[in-house]
């Protein structure tokens, strides 16, 4: 196993190109997303009502000095459109051993 962080972004699905445009400014080359992830926080609940303006959920696993890049590419974008970004140490399971 490798450690890394692992970084899980919720934002607005309108503003994924946002996210993914920042990534590869920086130089991330991997990520998952889900879409229409939905629950409740400081504005109440959130859900999907209308296709495409839903929630989507953004996981990246990366190194430290990597993922201080991304938090930093992020807090504009949070700042700008809501979103939560969370951190935290992780191990990857490395499947060619």
């Amino acid at each position: 196993m490798k450690p890394v962080k692992r970084i899980e972004i919720v934002i607005e699905e309108i503003e994924i190109d946002n996210v993914i445009d920042e990534l590869d400014r920086i130089g991330v080359v991997g990520y998952t997303i889900v879409p229409r992830a939905w629950g409740r926080g400081e504005r109440g609940v959130r859900y999907e009502s209308v296709p495409g303006l839903g929630n989507v959920l953004m996981t990246i696993a990366c190194d430290e000095a990597q993922a201080a890049r991304v938090i930093e590419a992020m807090r504009p974008i949070l700042r700008r459109y809501g979103g939560i970004c969370l951190v935290s140490d992780a191990m990857w399971v490395i499947h060619d051993s």
